[in-house]
């Protein structure tokens, strides 16, 4: 089903912050003006985060989950001596499939996830994520 988006207009014809709606139906109801926005869902991201205590490990692999349960994970065999030659091989590794894998400071990842793949791996949930020596 297609989704379609609508934003909520003031009567001095600004957009209303968080009024956006994602849905698969008509316009919605109420005495606001509303107005159809794209919905193209294809590019757009979501950031998770985590703490990596060892950025020195074998066996660099990334496990995802829905609600505290496991869903998908992967494995490189490459093994990271720090925080940057981890985020390399998560990217080159699982960057094709899962997104964009960077390293902060002090041990923080975040993940630039598409929110089509967040959508098929945890479609009703919260999705996370560790990565982790296997």
């Amino acid at each position: 089903m297609k989704k379609r988006a609508f934003v909520r207009y003031s009567k001095n014809g600004k957009i209303v912050p968080g009024s956006l709606i994602l849905t698969g139906g008509s316009y919605p109801q109420g005495p606001s003006t509303w107005k159809e926005v794209p919905a193209d869902l294809c590019c757009e991201t979501v950031t998770l985060s985590i703490q990596v205590d060892d950025q020195s490990i074998d066996n660099v692999s990334v496990r995802f989950f829905c609600n505290s349960t496991s869903v998908a994970v992967s494995y490189s065999g490459e093994t990271s001596t720090n925080g940057a030659s981890m985020a390399a091989i998560l990217n080159e590794q699982f960057g094709a499939e899962y997104g964009v894998f960077t390293y902060i400071t002090d041990g923080t990842f975040t993940l630039d996830i598409k929110v089509t793949k967040v959508k098929e791996l945890c479609p009703d949930g919260t999705i996370s994520f560790e990565i982790f020596a296997d």
